[in-house]
């Protein structure tokens, strides 16, 4: 028998050999059983590495080192444990147990020494975990390939034979909490699956291979080293949340200069506009609105177009901006196809990739996370896994490592009443233990939200992530209060701490940079939540404190003094939350560069001194936000230049409703869409043609629901003057035709497999870039040729699917952005797809790219 004590003999791990000569282990935790004695070893085609040891040597060292990494759950990662080694024979090979114990659980792998490489096969791990009879509480996840499923509070009945993924919780009469999860697996080289546990009959998992393998065996290879086998055994949550175990076993980084990485807040349309990256122009207001709000950067997901993705790049460093890239895993899971596509990505300025789609725990799998991962990189990209794997430490090999999926988040409400509140007060317990966490907190204009907006605000703060993607669109954003929480976030933080929680119940977590702490709450039932200051220092503190009003769907804010001596008191409502920020002294808020769409150039006229006409009328909420109820119209009295400019109204309407704006001289009718509330505010763009000098603006609802105004911005920003070519304008051929949509519309179908439209005459004023929109609508995504003056330019493309998730019907209109080359005065165009069908297509826009 073997032991090993951690650093300050909290944790022993104690190594068995029986009778005949097979190996076990148990773990304690003060003098406690936490696993009761169970199985090692594993069976190759070499040797059966399960029985018939004979004890060569055993080796003791001490690891004791700090590091940091550049985004983390905290400023310094202690590695801090006693190291066991035992050596064995078996058979004609030599064995090695490799075991740790920390202050806060135990690990172990196996080794296989060899002077030469030799194949070998790994048949089965003989791996398993016995708890001890105290954790009777269970939070597990069925298996599921992409580890989006939620984590189920159980006990120990019916888990025979049931797969589940890691990390698994367990939790005792005592209070002690143990997490079962594995490490180093995805930066070997494709030298092991990811594991899951398997329901062994009583109270043992045993680690199962990956479900992709199908029973076949491992292809390893002499010298051989598995994965960390991991066992966190802590007292409470803070210490369970603090763990870095995963990332301890890891190897070091060899990266000497991390400068270029940059953590952050990152805008990211999809969630609000699944197509939202066709469109250049929409992605330059997202930077523009980022760099305004003093943001890090802009994730542009799907079904962007290489045409004006460096000029994106180039725009957005201009303004201190980062820019992150969608791509799917199978467009580069070959070095071929990887060595193509990422250095050509990276030298438009892309500062990191969004890979997403593996969605597979195989050893193969497991082996392009690292060819992809190692190329990235090579070109200075940072990494965002999404439909991935489990993190398992491998962070601190690859510092540029930010984030990962592999956690059911907000995008499961496009398809379900999922993630509801009990899921995401356990996550902050299980899933975000292991490794940054690619939620996409913060989304709240989906119909079928299930929390308050408190709850929302609160995500970005509870949850740890190197790139912490904000699901919110920019136009609810500018329109929120809980928008100032968000700003006050910090890219990195120097220390986290659990004040109070219980995984599915409540989590109130708490997040320190330098002298700043940010505090967010989480529920699922209602409850009076009480926290202790005491991890303030001595003095006295300003704290804004945000929370829920009584409908869960307006942010009130107060700001009070505090000491760590003070508790402050929260009522959250069901399935509510709370934000607070606490400074010695509160500053302004960060801001950046102001243009573009956040243009500075603006004046603001509050609803309240706007003159009510045709029953509007004036409304107090009760966060002491003033609007007016736009029954009928409201008057402005308005200074402007004689030039187009856009008018921003602020808003809040259930349904869609239709607007007229005028000055005496023109009129403006456009479609409003509803903001999901009568108290969740939206802001939308009117571009208005003033007549110049002081007039009286007048915002008449002619149709639809009741908004209720909060105020308007007139903003001179320029916008820019656009050409539309409806398809009637063209010619057709081989077998296109016009037709009407069902609104009376006209569209042209049967593009493709030798249908064409070609317009003869396209004129611009001079030569240079323009950008070509098109409007569209398609149940399936399709290509697109367009060939310009006889083939002197010609580009392809691809316009997404605009039925959504739906069925695939004919009848959404949207719309895609290329960049193009036009020569002054007279243009030739051909649309075509010579691969396939063409989408429908009712016409395009040209705007001047300047």
């Amino acid at each position: 028998m073997w032991k090993l004590y951690s650093p300050n003999h909290t944790v022993c791990l104690t190594v068995f050999e029986s009778a005949e000569k097979e190996l076990e282990y148990a773990v304690e935790r003060n003098g406690q059983a936490v696993i009761e004695q169970s199985k090692l070893g594993f069976e190759s085609d070499l040797e059966n590495f399960t029985r018939a040891f004979r004890f060569v040597k055993e080796t003791r060292a001490i690891v004791d080192e700090n590091y940091s990494i550049p985004a983390g759950k905290k400023a310094v990662y202690e590695n801090h444990a006693n190291e066991m080694t035992l050596e064995f024979e078996c058979g004609a090979y030599t064995f090695v147990l490799c075991a740790r114990a920390y202050d806060d659980g135990a690990a172990f792998r196996y080794r296989v020494l060899s002077d030469a490489e030799k194949p070998m096969k790994v048949l089965r791990e003989a791996t398993n975990f016995n708890l001890a009879e105290t954790y009777d509480e269970l939070w597990l996840q069925h298996w599921v390939s992409s580890y989006e499923g939620t984590y189920d509070r159980t006990g120990w009945e019916d888990k025979q034979g049931r797969d589940y993924g890691m990390p698994s919780l367990f939790h005792a009469e005592n209070g002690g909490w143990v997490m079962l999860t594995e490490a180093e697996v995805y930066n070997t080289d494709g030298s092991y699956c990811s594991c899951h546990l398997r329901g062994a009959g009583g109270r043992t998992m045993s680690l199962e291979f990956a479900p992709e393998e199908m029973g076949r065996p491992l292809s390893c290879k002499l010298p051989f080293a598995s994965p960390w086998r991991v066992i966190v055994a802590t007292d409470d949550l803070n210490e369970l949340v603090n763990t870095t175990i995963n990332y301890n076993l890891n190897p070091p980084s060899v990266m000497e200069d991390t400068s270029w990485i940059k953590p952050g807040r990152c805008l990211w349309g999809w969630w609000e506009y699944m197509n939202s990256a066709q469109l250049y122009t929409e992605q330059k207001r997202y930077v523009d609105f980022a760099a305004g709000i003093g943001f890090e950067g802009l994730t542009v997901d799907a079904d962007w177009d290489i045409t004006w993705l460096k000029e994106l790049c180039d725009y957005a460093h201009s303004k201190g901006i980062v820019v992150w890239l969608w791509s799917a895993m199978q467009y580069i899971d070959t070095p071929e196809k990887a060595q193509e596509k990422i250095p050509l990505w990276a030298s438009c300025g892309v500062d990191g990739l969004k890979v997403d789609f593996f969605q597979n725990d195989s050893q193969h799998t497991m082996g392009q996370y690292e060819l992809i991962a190692a190329i990235m990189t090579e070109h200075r990209l940072m990494i965002n896994f999404h439909g991935a794997t489990k993190c398992m430490g491998e962070g601190r090999t690859w510092p540029n490592f930010m984030t990962a999926e592999g956690i059911m988040g907000i995008e499961h409400y496009m398809w379900s009443d999922m993630p509801n509140a009990r899921h995401n007060c356990t996550v902050p317990f299980t899933r975000n233990v292991i490794g940054p966490m690619d939620y996409t907190p913060t989304g709240f204009s989906n119909k079928n939200r299930n929390t308050t907006l408190g709850h929302q605000m609160a995500l970005s703060v509870v949850y740890e992530s190197g790139a912490s993607h904000v699901a919110a669109s920019i136009y609810y954003l500018e329109a929120w209060k809980g928008t100032d929480f968000l700003r006050r976030m910090k890219p990195v933080y120097d220390e986290v701490k659990v004040l109070s929680g219980f995984p599915g119940h409540h989590a109130a977590l708490m997040r320190r940079s330098n002298e700043e702490w940010l505090i967010g709450c989480i529920t699922d039932e209602a409850m009076i939540l009480r926290l202790k200051m005491d991890f303030l220092p001595e003095g006295e503190f300003e704290a804004d404190i945000y929370e829920d009003d009584y409908s869960g769907e307006l942010m009130m804010v107060k700001r009070i003094k505090v000491t760590s001596a003070d508790v402050i008191e929260l009522p959250l409502l069901k399935s509510g939350g709370a934000g607070i920020y606490i400074a010695k002294q509160i500053p302004d808020l960060p801001t950046g560069i102001c243009s573009g769409y956040m243009s500075d150039a603006r004046t603001e006229y509050l609803a309240t001194a706007g003159q009510t006409r045709q029953g509007s009328e004036p409304v107090v909420y009760d966060n002491g936000q003033e609007a007016a109820l736009l029954n009928g119209s409201i008057g402005f009295a308005v200074k402007t230049t004689d030039a187009p400019q856009t008018i921003r109204l602020f808003y809040a309407a259930t349904e869609p409703w239709t607007l007229r704006a005028s000055d005496g001289s023109n009129n403006v009718e456009m479609e409003m869409p509803q903001s999901g509330s009568n108290k969740i505010f939206l802001a939308k763009d009117v571009v208005f043609p003033f007549a110049g000098g002081e007039s009286a603006l007048f915002l008449e609802r002619i149709a639809g629901a009741v908004p209720a105004l909060e105020k308007i911005h007139i903003i001179d920003n320029n916008p820019q003057k656009e050409w539309y070519i409806p398809v009637g304008k063209g010619s057709l051929s081989g077998g296109a035709e016009f037709v009407a949509d069902a609104t009376g519309a006209e569209k042209v179908t049967g593009l493709g497999n030798g249908g064409e439209l070609t317009f003869d005459s396209i004129t611009v004023p001079k030569a240079g870039y323009y950008l070509m929109r098109f409007d569209y609508c398609a149940g399936e995504s399709r290509d697109l040729s367009i060939e310009l003056n006889g083939g002197e330019r010609a580009y392809r493309t691809n316009l997404h699917n605009t039925a959504g998730w739906g069925f695939p019907t004919w009848d959404i209109r949207d719309q895609r952005e290329i960049r193009i080359w036009m020569q002054a005065g007279n243009n030739t165009l051909r649309l075509y797809n010579d691969q396939g069908r063409g989408v429908h297509i009712y016409g395009f826009a040209l705007i001047a790219d300047e």
